[in-house]
């Protein structure tokens, strides 16, 4: 919609709703004025509406923890990976902030106690299915 239409109807929004104003209790005049008036400012508002970029609703970024908080739990070995199962579960839900597990709590348990070797290759599963999905 142009600004001169936009214009327009504003001003016929207004000068509706004036009269619906001054005609005072003649209500064969009010009703439709205030009909008008509030049907061409929903219309504008619409317009408005329809322009905006409204952001995506729920959707984020996926939660980045910082590089030091990701070298300390590579660092920290089999302590550091539930650090490192969080992130790769957040990244994983997208962003979304949910807080349901992905896992039960008995494969928590078993990738908590696999060797290093076997939870690396975990990772790398993990890892190479989310850049499959991007």
């Amino acid at each position: 919609m142009n600004a001169p239409t936009v214009v327009l109807l504003c001003l016929v929004a207004v000068v509706a709703a004036a009269v619906a104003i001054l005609v005072g209790s003649n209500t064969s005049l009010a009703v439709p004025a205030a009909a008008l008036s509030v049907g061409v400012a929903a219309f504008l508002l619409l317009a408005v509406l329809d322009r905006v970029a409204w952001p995506a609703a729920g959707r984020g970024e996926p939660p980045r923890p910082s590089v030091t908080r990701l070298r300390t739990a590579l660092a920290a070995g089999r302590y550091g990976r539930r650090e490192l199962l969080a992130y790769l579960d957040g990244l994983e839900r997208g962003g979304y902030g949910l807080s349901t597990p992905v896992r039960s709590m008995e494969e928590l348990n078993r990738l908590l106690q696999e060797s290093p070797e076997e939870f690396r290759r975990y990772v790398d599963v993990r890892v190479r299915e989310l850049e499959r999905r991007t």
